[in-house]
């Protein structure tokens, strides 16, 4: 019998709750399926620090710590909060004190399943670069601390590989370590030695300017990409312009060095788009993707499989969210893509 899974849940802000209302019933679907999971409900957004001042409080986070093994995350962002502190102390903290190094953004188009289309896997490393929040504003001068430790480029870099090794396919780094020798200086040290620890798989380094002119020239040439924070940040939200947009890319982030509980966070690529939340307009593909990936990391392949296989059926029969030129709704797409479950 399957061991008991649980799952938090943080729906978070904007359309983060909408898509999350579409992923809710693949869990249902999951359990009557046989797989043994149960789910948390966690408040912390915009909402609940405007009412009560608290974005992610420590006995909240070490619930989440100790006691689940996997998050599932609709989106954080609210204008009210110009700032954006509840989110950073939300996504980011759980990020870097779980130490989710890995994050992984396949950007796969429907078609690939059919034999034809695009399949690029985005590994980004996940707590660390220019995203460390750790700079200083002075007159006439700003400063954004960019760190990058060997044990965590380390671990990106080696499941990038694995990846690439296990799906034959090529590796690309990208980097600039021309002109930033220190921090990048240690991605290509790093990335050429494991290339001598990894001889079966045919890796590359680029410099990440000479990577995107060459993406938009060829895409179908890259198979796996690693990257730092900010660098994989902006290459996986290009590859995701090549399969229809943010609103179909999906992620999951994962530690890979720490026990498997709590190790996992999965969440569509998009932001919470203040300017359509409410409206049912939001694209859920995203959050369905990354709930396959989450399934899929956790053992349950062939759930994983038949969410993706379903998504892929529902936009080869025309169904369509208005990102992508059509007309249905969040809740309507949800529901066309679980109507092909099998």
């Amino acid at each position: 019998m399957d061991t008991c899974i649980r799952i938090a849940l943080i729906p978070g802000d904007g359309v983060g709750r909408e898509v999350m209302a579409e992923a809710l019933p693949l869990l249902d679907w999951a359990r009557a399926r046989g797989r043994s999971l149960e789910t948390v409900d966690l408040p912390y957004g915009a909402d609940h620090f405007l009412a009560t001042g608290e974005t992610l409080p420590e006995v909240a986070f070490a619930s989440v710590r100790d006691g689940c093994d996997a998050i599932l995350f609709g989106a954080v962002g609210d204008p009210r909060v110009p700032d954006g502190r509840h989110a950073e102390e939300i996504l980011l903290r759980l990020r870097q004190e779980l130490e989710l190094t890995v994050n992984h953004r396949p950007c796969r188009s429907p078609a690939t399943r059919l034999g034809t289309g695009l399949d690029i896997e985005v590994f980004r490393e996940n707590t660390e670069g220019p995203y460390c929040l750790q700079g200083s504003t002075e007159p006439g001068r700003a400063v954004d601390l960019a760190i990058h430790t060997e044990p965590a480029v380390r671990r990106l870099l080696e499941a990038a590989f694995r990846r690439a090794a296990r799906l034959d396919r090529s590796l690309t780094l990208a980097h600039k370590a021309n002109v930033l020798k220190h921090g990048h200086g240690l991605w290509l040290r790093l990335f050429v030695e494991l290339r001598r620890e990894h001889p079966e798989v045919d890796a590359r380094a680029m410099h990440a300017d000479a990577l995107l002119c060459a993406l938009v020239q060829g895409p179908m040439s890259f198979g796996v990409i690693a990257a730092d924070n900010y660098l994989g940040d902006l290459i996986s939200d290009l590859c995701a312009g090549f399969i229809g947009g943010m609103g179909v890319a999906p992620s999951l982030s994962w530690a890979p060095h720490r026990p498997f509980r709590c190790a996992t966070l999965a969440e569509p690529v998009h932001g919470s788009a203040p300017d359509i939340a409410g409206q049912g307009l939001a694209n859920p593909v995203g959050m369905i993707l990354s709930t396959a990936l989450l399934f899929r990391h956790l053992g349950w392949d062939p759930e994983a499989e038949a969410i993706e296989a379903a998504v892929a059926r529902a936009l080869e029969s025309g169904a369509r969210t208005r990102d992508l030129g059509g007309t249905l709704g969040c809740a309507a797409m949800g529901i066309a893509i679980r109507t092909g479950l099998r």
